[in-house]
């Protein structure tokens, strides 16, 4: 059964997003495969190989009859490399895509992509039948974003996936070759920000671009350059609209185009700067790999000009380029990959053995409630005996704190105050100018004073100095009765302890 087709925006997650021992960068022509081999050598650096095979069929293996002999090409570099379970991305010849490239604001950008989904079917130069696209996207500042789209045959990238997958190849992306270049020469080190030129001559027809800060700003693909003649013929008639686009689009931040880069099979690079010549204001000269000492070495065999696209393939994986800036061609025709034996039967199973462990779970939940509640029956008797006990013992500790508190209310009425000490309280408050006559003890807790001051008004200090004496409630003055033989007042003073305030009987309800 073949595998579901995920969605647009997914990426492989396998082999891994991580650097693993070596890198590999496949470079897909219509006769020829090329890959360059990145081997660690230590301190982030890499050692790179370049290897190629032919295509044996004179119609080349991107079509329905060599689709044999691009699988047989795969598994023969697959086997001579090692290159299963390792980091691969590919790209793709100009010959078989279109790259554009949209630059400026956000809105902008949105309406230039709105537009590209709509002209996108009518690529007749794609061939015949439905196309797909891969896109990337990022912000070159807070107020301009770049994006770049390529778009190819659904039926070729259908077939070369097809064939990676038959070889058991698991790639990370595949990227127009264009891309890949602009992104290698824009190396800080090399060209900087500078606008270049460049021409892949690699294919069966030019591909030309320009390139800046390591963006691709144009793929402008003329139909005759089929040849050197052919380029330098196309450039003659757009070279100053090329020129005013660059200008425009990199908004006076850079200098102007002045130099451009070729590169390409055998003598075609030499032979297209000298049919260019410098009769375009452009200093064209050939491209070879460039010298990058502190990300790779390679081999001055390997830096022929010919290599160029498979090095730039590769390169993204060195210099941790995410996959999100990467164009893939195959997102919308990408599969899961293909499981082993063991992981397809753990993916059919793990339903039955999650289903399992609820089960069981749900199984033993349940038996520990029933255990619970037949234990909570058989104890039923047993609880119920002991809540009869307990409202009994706690009838009988209600009826002794109600004769506790009885016998409190009767020791507090029945209790008699220290008449001794308050006596002594009383004597030792009044004043040295009165004198206490009488102290009598009344029924009911009150005491009846009858003394004698010289004169009335210390009455009233006698009586607000009894009413600061502890157990004293209230003072009354009963009377004052002036003596004309001594001068002096006799007075009356009723005290209200506070045994007089309690009920002289004990209520009915208290007994």
């Amino acid at each position: 059964m073949a595998d579901p087709i995920r969605k647009k925006g997914s990426r492989t997650t396998h082999p891994s997003d991580v650097v693993a021992s070596r890198c590999f960068g496949l470079r897909i022509e219509s006769h020829l495969l090329q890959v360059a081999i990145a081997t660690p050598i230590g301190n982030d650096r890499y050692k790179i190989t370049i290897d190629s095979l032919a295509c044996p069929e004179p119609d080349g293996w991107l079509n329905w009859d060599g689709r044999f002999a691009l699988v047989e090409a795969f598994e023969t570099l697959v086997d001579r490399h090692g290159m299963q379970r390792h980091p691969i991305a590919v790209s793709l010849d100009g010959d078989f895509c279109v790259t554009r490239v949209t630059i400026g604001t956000a809105s902008e950008v949105d309406h230039e992509l709105t537009m590209l989904a709509d002209r996108i079917p009518r690529y007749l130069q794609l061939g015949p039948g439905e196309k797909v696209t891969g896109s990337a996207r990022r912000k070159i500042d807070a107020t301009t974003d770049y994006a770049v789209t390529g778009v190819v045959n659904r039926s070729l990238i259908q077939l070369i996936y097809d064939s990676l997958r038959n070889a058991d190849i698991e790639v990370m992306w595949v990227e127009p070759s264009l891309v890949g270049i602009a992104r290698l020469v824009g190396e800080p080190t090399l060209w900087g920000d500078q606008p270049i030129m460049i021409a892949d001559g690699t294919g069966k027809q030019w591909d030309v671009g320009i390139a800046s800060s390591g963006r691709l700003l144009l793929d402008y693909r003329p139909a005759s350059a089929n040849s050197e003649q052919g380029l330098r013929d196309a450039l003659d008639g757009h070279i100053t609209r090329l020129k005013r686009f660059c200008h425009r689009h990199l908004r006076g931040v850079s200098g102007e185009l002045k130099e451009m880069l070729i590169c390409g099979d055998g003598t075609r690079p030499q032979l297209a700067v000298d049919a260019i010549g410098h009769d375009f204001d452009l200093q064209p000269k050939t491209l070879r790999v460039p010298e990058l000492p502190n990300i790779f070495e390679i081999s001055d065999e390997d830096r022929q000009s010919s290599c160029v696209p498979a090095v730039a393939t590769v390169f993204p994986l060195l210099t941790r380029v995410q996959a999100s800036d990467v164009p893939d061609l195959l997102v919308q025709v990408r599969r899961a990959p293909d499981l082993s034996w063991p992981q397809q039967a753990a993916k059919m199973l793990w339903p039955v053995a999650v289903a399992s462990i609820c089960m069981i779970t749900s199984y033993g939940l349940v038996s520990k409630e029933r255990r619970r509640h037949a234990g909570t029956k058989q104890g039923r008797t047993e609880l119920q005996s002991q809540i009869v006990a307990s409202n009994i013992k706690f009838s009988q500790l209600a009826r002794k704190r109600e004769q506790l508190d009885h016998f409190k209310l009767i020791e507090k009425q029945t209790t008699e105050p220290d008449w001794s000490e308050m006596l002594t309280n009383v004597t030792q408050s009044l004043p040295e100018m009165a004198k206490l006559n009488e102290f009598r003890i009344e029924s009911g807790g009150q005491v009846l004073m009858d003394g004698t001051v010289i004169e009335e008004s210390i009455v009233y200090e006698v009586v607000n100095t009894l009413r600061r004496l502890p157990g004293v409630t209230q003072v009354a003055l009963k009377g004052t009765t002036p003596e004309q033989d001594t001068q002096s007042t006799r007075f009356a003073i009723r005290l209200t302890t506070k045994q007089a305030e309690r009920p002289s009987q004990i209520g009915i309800d208290d007994e």
